[in-house]
C-alpha cells in the first residue's frame, strides 16, 4: 500500500462530497489532507491510477455513513418520543409534589 493509499483509507486525507446548489458532487480534501500544495499534488500523484476506485470507493463510505446515521437518528427519536411521553404522565405528579413541598415548606417533602 503507498502512503496516499494509507492517508486514504485511514486519515480522511480525501473524502466523498455530495452534490450541493453550488458544487457538484465528487472527491474533496477531507481533514487530514496534506498541508502544502506540493504534498498534495505528490498525494494526487500517486493515487491517479486508482481514482475511480479510490471514487467508488468514497461514494461508497459516504452512502455507509449516511444509512447508518440515518438509522441512528429514527432510533433517537423514538427515544425522544418515549421520553417524551414519560415526561407528560409524570409531570403532573411531580409537579404536584414540588408543590406541596413549596407551599408547605422543607418538611412536608418525602420523608
Amino acid at each position: 500500500t503507498s502512503v496516499g493509499e494509507d492517508h486514504l483509507g485511514a486519515d480522511g486525507a480525501i473524502c466523498w462530497r455530495e452534490a450541493s446548489a453550488d458544487q457538484q458532487a465528487g472527491l474533496t480534501w477531507g481533514a487530514a489532507a496534506p498541508d502544502t500544495k506540493g504534498a498534495r499534488d505528490e498525494t494526487l500523484k500517486e493515487i491517479r491510477p486508482a481514482m475511480r476506485m479510490v471514487t467508488r470507493i468514497a461514494q461508497l463510505v459516504a452512502r455507509t455513513v449516511k444509512r447508518v446515521l440515518a438509522k441512528e437518528r429514527q432510533k433517537l427519536k423514538i427515544d425522544a418520543d418515549y421520553v417524551r411521553g414519560l415526561r407528560q404522565k409524570w409531570e403532573p405528579e411531580d409537579d404536584a409534589r414540588l408543590s406541596r413541598i413549596t407551599l408547605g415548606g422543607m418538611d412536608s417533602g418525602p420523608k
